[in-house]
């Protein structure tokens, strides 16, 4: 089924739903059946909605991939025909800087938003986290991430995590998530 039949499904849905509605409209009592008929048909669109939006998720993160392997694929095809250079000069590091470790200041600022995880999900892991993880209950995820920000250690967030969600640790969006807790922790980021 296409997008447009599933649009067009969703509007004769709602259009059925306003007709019901407006036949109620003028009634002082309503019969049980109006609020079964309703309660159903306002849920289906929900599930319909919902559906459509997990496609819609799907085909952003292909399209994404797809965008990536053009990026590295021009990347790559841009360094094999790039004529060779002189090496750069570099200078030496003068007595203030001796001995003392250098941060790039992009270095600097992943470090900075990896100390709070919500800083360090982009929107597109929000919302795929959320939908994937958490079943959609932002408020469930943020409680998540802040009680993972308290934490102290890699395994302290895993077995925190094991404790309160029902996941399967070997699940692919569960993977990429614990990529996430774990870069937090790393030495050398």
């Amino acid at each position: 089924m296409t997008n447009t039949e599933k649009i067009d499904g969703l509007i004769f849905d709602i259009l059925e739903l306003k007709e019901l509605m407006v036949g109620m409209r003028d009634m002082e009592v309503y019969p049980l059946s109006f609020f079964s008929q309703t309660f159903d048909l306002a849920y289906k669109i929900i599930r319909d909605l919902h559906v459509l939006e997990g496609l819609q998720i799907d085909a952003f993160q292909r399209q994404m991939q797809q965008y990536q392997e053009i990026i590295e694929s021009a990347l790559l095809m841009q360094e094999t025909i790039a004529e060779p250079r002189e090496p750069a000069v570099v200078a030496e590091p003068s007595k203030a800087t001796a001995g003392k470790q250098v941060v790039s200041l992009n270095d600097a600022l992943e470090k900075k938003n990896l100390s709070d995880l919500r800083k360090a999900l982009s929107l597109n892991d929000r919302f795929y986290f959320r939908q994937e993880l958490f079943a959609g209950d932002e408020a469930k995820m943020n409680k998540v991430i802040t009680d993972l920000n308290g934490l102290h250690s890699y395994e302290e967030s895993v077995r925190y995590l094991n404790e309160t969600q029902d996941w399967d640790m070997k699940n692919a969006v569960v993977a990429g998530f614990l990529a996430l807790v774990e870069k937090r922790f790393r030495k050398d980021v």
